[in-house]
């Protein structure tokens, strides 16, 4: 070893969790179910399926969390705050393994859990158990319109580092123009816009209540390896690309999808445009930030957000007729891992946030040779 030089050892969980934060990568979280249309004596997907897009996988977030055993942040007036909110279902507060008795009054939505007297004391231990669910619904918010027929709600979700993560918009029940009284009907919806069939008599400052569903970002960092580190680290497989370290009550299967949400990079696929009926769809990247250029084969460039735009996460939505010859589309994609492993830490004796590590491979990657 060089003179001067010495190892970084994390004396405590703080400053190992800090470290995390410094060099991880946030990603999203989608869970994998095996499509209907999968023929069981040919174990193939049906190319032409609407619902799984040919992939003979639906990618769905991953639903109501169970948490089981957190340690809980909680003051001296009795109330008990959660890592994650709101809350679902009926919580349980424990001291000493012994169950405490809740308030016959919580608040709604559940942001922390409210305990009946006699309070604990701050210095005293509390754990926690209860289920989250990551699509939060949201009412009367504020939209802005950035096109005609198209508005995008702009609250942020989630902000680290500067960056902010706006989440997905699982659904949209209401657009109302309060200024005009009038409800607006809509057409679509991706990430954070929101596409209408018409604005009818909508003026510049006019106000816009939206009410709607969004799934917030999953709160998971995801760490690179090194061919170096995998020859040093033994629980690191040979073909993985990265490691994920995740919360504990994280149950990830091989087939999930992890994305990053932070790191960008370039793609391009060619498509025809008369395999499918509707909405274009670009199968191997499941998590498009943009669309640069569109070009078919017979020279003609197409404009986005005239002639097209991005639909949902991997889609092309035409907002005119579609070419009938095929075209390469260049897009900006967020990179997206597949796992190949669940191998525990040797932290799984704290009861801390992360602590499972799972190793973690590119999903446009994934070949014959990687068997799961």
């Amino acid at each position: 070893m060089p003179s001067g030089s010495q190892f970084r050892t994390f004396q405590n969980v703080a400053a190992y969790d800090e470290s995390l934060a410094r060099h991880g990568q946030w990603i999203r979280w989608s869970r994998a179910l095996t499509c209907p249309c999968l023929d069981q004596n040919l174990r193939q997907p049906n190319p032409k399926c609407s619902l799984c897009k040919g992939r003979g996988k639906i990618y769905r977030t991953p639903g109501v969390q169970s948490i089981v055993y957190e340690t809980a942040r909680h003051d001296s007036n009795g109330k008990v705050y959660p890592q994650n909110t709101p809350v679902s279902g009926i919580p349980i507060v424990y001291r000493r393994n012994v169950a405490l008795t809740l308030a016959g009054s919580q608040p709604s939505p559940y942001t922390y859990i409210q305990l009946d007297p006699p309070h604990p004391k701050q210095w005293q231990e509390l754990f926690v158990s209860y289920n989250f669910d990551p699509t939060i619904s949201v009412t009367d918010e504020d939209s802005e319109v950035i096109a005609t027929n198209r508005s995008r709600v702009t609250t942020p979700r989630f902000v680290t580092r500067g960056k902010p993560f706006e989440g997905s918009i699982a659904g949209v029940s209401r657009v109302y123009n309060d200024t005009k009284k009038e409800t607006y009907t809509v057409t679509s919806f991706h990430k954070e816009y929101i596409n209408l069939s018409s604005m009818g008599t909508w003026e510049s400052g006019d106000a816009l209540e939206v009410d709607y569903t969004y799934v917030k970002p999953f709160n998971f960092l995801l760490i690179g390896v090194t061919e170096k580190v995998r020859w040093e680290s033994p629980w690191v497989l040979e073909q993985a690309d990265s490691i994920l370290m995740t919360p504990y009550w994280a149950k990830p299967s091989h087939d999930d999808l992890f994305t990053m949400l932070a790191g960008e990079q370039y793609g391009q696929a060619v498509i025809d445009p008369t395999f499918t009926v509707g909405n274009d769809v670009i199968k191997n990247y499941f998590d498009l930030s943009r669309i640069e250029i569109v070009v078919d084969e017979k020279g003609t460039e197409y404009t986005v957000g005239t002639n097209l735009e991005l639909f949902g996460r991997n889609e092309i939505k035409w907002l005119t007729t579609k070419p009938s010859v095929n075209y390469t589309v260049q897009f900006m994609f967020h990179p997206t891992y597949t796992a190949l492993m669940n191998m525990s830490s040797v932290r799984t004796s704290e009861n801390k946030a992360f602590i499972n590590r799972i190793n973690l491979v590119r999903f446009e990657n994934v070949g014959d040779s990687v068997k799961f």
